[in-house]
């Protein structure tokens, strides 16, 4: 990625940074996308017996992945190339009372810090990178033998996908999209591609569809406090129809 687009997509994240921590507790977007990873986590992500597993969590943004890790009983790293997010981020971690076993840093998804990590995590990472691969590579001898790595991005096969598609073609129909300087949305096959190349296998995968955002999204957030609403779209993410689904959640272990 050039330096000047590496500046764009910090100032990007920086500029959001304080919005996103503001709103997450009640922004369905954040938090069933969330969900939908940490249901991944907890069904497949290595738990040692005489030890805390490790975590390294790549574009940990204000770190709402990382608190969820926390109460699980996680150490580790979280990294992000926006300082402001990291800021917000190790602040939540110290407030916590585990900033001496969970710490944010700011970093890049190319140049991941010495492992072994049990899990590694891209939430909304590799949508954003020029060179996915590059990363996964650099990412494969820094986990742990039989670890978990979770890769989660917006699918270009989704409603969402063709609504973009066609905004993109037809740019007359004045259909507008909110995207980041780099935003090259996955699919499921991506996904799968990108890890094998690097030495991953797939052993989950899932998809959400209810996707409401801005203010809308905002109030009914309030709604996925409630259990049966959260367990009702995580067993429909593991359909098949998870592959259509707005947002994609992979789990993969290393080959070998």
């Amino acid at each position: 990625m050039s330096d000047e687009t590496l500046r764009d997509v910090q100032d990007y994240y920086d500029g959001k940074a304080g919005h996103l921590f503001a709103v997450e507790d009640r922004n369905w977007h954040l938090q069933s996308r969330m969900a939908l990873n940490l249901d991944t986590i907890d069904q497949h992500a290595p738990r040692p017996a005489d030890r805390r597993p490790r975590v390294l969590d790549i574009g940990c943004g204000t770190g709402f992945l990382l608190n969820a890790l926390a109460e699980r009983g996680y150490e580790g790293i979280g990294i992000d190339l926006s300082p402001e997010s990291v800021a917000i981020a190790q602040k939540r971690l110290e407030e916590l009372g585990v900033a001496d076993r969970l710490e944010a840093r700011v970093g890049s998804a190319y140049e991941p810090p010495d492992g072994p990590f049990d899990l590694i995590t891209l939430t909304d990472v590799l949508e954003h990178l020029e060179d996915p691969r590059a990363c996964l590579k650099a990412l494969r001898p820094q986990m742990a033998a039989g670890g978990l790595l979770v890769i989660s991005t917006p699918n270009r096969a989704s409603l969402a996908g063709a609504r973009r598609a066609v905004a993109e073609r037809f740019p007359q129909l004045g259909i507008k999209l909110s995207l980041a300087p780099v935003d090259n949305w996955q699919t499921w096959g991506d996904l799968e591609s990108h890890a094998a190349s690097a030495g991953f296998v797939p052993v989950s995968r899932g998809g959400i569809f209810f996707r409401p955002g801005g203010r809308v999204g905002s109030q009914i957030g309030r709604a996925y406090r409630i259990d049966a609403v959260r367990r009702g779209e995580m067993a429909l993410s593991r359909t098949a129809m998870g592959r259509f689904g707005f947002y994609i959640s992979l789990g993969f272990r290393p080959i070998g």
